[in-house]
């Protein structure tokens, strides 16, 4: 062969190489520098993410613009990533040039509420990146989410991390496991469905929701619901009331606080329920919430839902989230048995420097134990059952207040003058007693 064409013949490969070298790489990047989140090895095919346990919400390790380890709850009810504050977006070096003011709305009694709309920004969790990311946050801290949960929490994330990977969640390990989409079909998909019970879910504006039964001995009736899969809400089940379906309180249901939503405070009606039916699995007692329909009024649109199911009943499973074959699986875990209980105390507190082992009282049902002793909002926890609040965690000292009926619980408070009392209250079961208002 010719010299001179044999080298030409080696650039024109070598040159074919390196092109084809170049649009490989350009290929296992593009979905990193699109809005995705995609695994920073191309060849990972699933990681596993330990999450802290809150108050039934998962608290996962997140950094944004190579900031340091961020808490941030997988909340599978946000659309996009909400930062918890303004002090906290000021720490993450966004840009001031791709960022433009927005109103965003909720539940809450307040309405809309004046926000900030960032873009081009990178969230790192343990072994994906995402880039040109969207982070919603607020003029001012409207959630509360430290005071709340008792830690520091920055912000909320789920949208983006369900339509990128098929999730696991593990709550007995408290681990999150982010399949690869094509590698779970091919691999995980039909051994996980023999295992589990399989259900379908409607996608709609990057939520999921499922339709399952609800019993009321009440109303001697079985009412189909279209529910919002919400691992951001601790509670077990919430119902809107709305004129287009018959769904109502019971006529036992007590009036309570119920949390902070974008809106502000939440208030409505509460009640145990007889029964809810998720195909072949049968929660007796759930606990559901009904917000005021002042407090929703701007935050739902779609009047096909019904209200959403929270943490207190998922955790009672091995939970499957798969937005990409629009299904979850569902598999008992050895929390399933357990009752469900409610704030028996009817005494709500917070933690207003979550760096500090402070505990004060923010909320007191009335007629409840805590609001029939003269507890009232401002005081501050000093021991619980004869162990000092300081050395307690929230959970801890919530799950003293969710105890058994008719047990016996020591307070030790004291007010705003430095005064100190010490209470011998009776857990109650509100729903055993008459209605009453707040």
């Amino acid at each position: 062969m010719n010299t001179n064409r044999f080298f030409k013949m080696m650039l024109v490969n070598l040159l074919l190489f390196f092109l084809s070298l170049t649009n490989i790489c350009k290929a296992q990047k593009a979905t990193v520098h699109l809005k995705n989140l995609a695994f920073k090895d191309s060849s990972t095919r699933f990681v596993q993410i330990p999450f802290q346990l809150v108050n039934n919400l998962m608290v996962i390790p997140i950094r944004v613009n190579n900031s340091d380890t961020l808490h941030f709850i997988f909340d599978s009810g946000v659309s996009y990533i909400i930062l918890s504050d303004l002090e906290t977006a000021k720490q993450l070096n966004l840009s001031t040039l791709k960022i433009r003011k927005i109103k965003i709305n909720g539940f809450g009694e307040n309405g809309n509420v004046s926000a900030f709309h960032s873009w081009g920004n990178k969230v790192d969790l343990k072994g994906i990146e995402g880039l040109n990311q969207d982070v919603i946050y607020p003029s001012k801290d409207i959630l509360n989410l430290s005071t709340n949960m008792g830690m520091k929490i920055h912000g909320l994330i789920g949208a983006s991390i369900f339509n990128n990977f098929i999730v696991g969640i593990d709550y007995r390990r408290k681990v999150l496991t982010l399949y690869e989409k094509e590698y779970y079909s091919l691999k995980k998909r039909d051994r996980f469905k023999r295992k589990f019970e399989s259900f379908a879910i409607d996608i709609k504006r990057n939520r999921s929701f499922l339709v399952t039964k609800i019993v009321s001995k009440e109303t001697q009736k079985e009412h189909n619901v279209s529910l919002l899969i919400d691992t951001g809400a601790s509670h077990a089940l919430s119902i809107l009331e709305s004129d287009h379906h018959p769904l109502k309180a019971s006529i036992k249901a007590i009036r309570d606080h119920m949390g902070i939503g974008i809106g502000g405070d939440l208030y409505g009606m509460v009640n145990r329920l007889d029964y809810l039916n998720i195909g072949s699995f049968s929660l007796e007692g759930p606990i559901v919430k009904y917000p005021d329909r002042t407090s929703m009024s701007v935050g739902v649109s779609d009047i096909t839902r019904h209200g959403s199911l929270g943490g207190e009943v998922l955790r009672r499973f091995y939970v499957i989230l798969d937005y990409h074959n629009k299904e979850i699986l569902l598999k008992k875990n050895s929390n399933y048995k357990e009752d469900f209980v409610y704030n028996y105390i009817g005494l709500e507190f917070t933690k207003p420097y979550p760096e500090l082992p402070l505990f004060q009282v923010s909320k007191v049902r009335n007629e409840s134990p805590a609001g029939r002793a003269g507890i009232i909002e401002g005081d501050r926890l000093v021991k619980v059952n004869g162990l000092i609040a300081s050395s307690m965690s929230a959970d801890e000292i919530r799950m003293l207040f969710r105890g058994r009926h008719g047990k016996r619980l020591s307070l030790h408070i004291e007010n705003g003058k430095g005064e100190s009392k010490k209470y011998y209250l009776t857990l109650e079961d509100p729903f055993k007693v008459a209605s009453n208002d707040f």
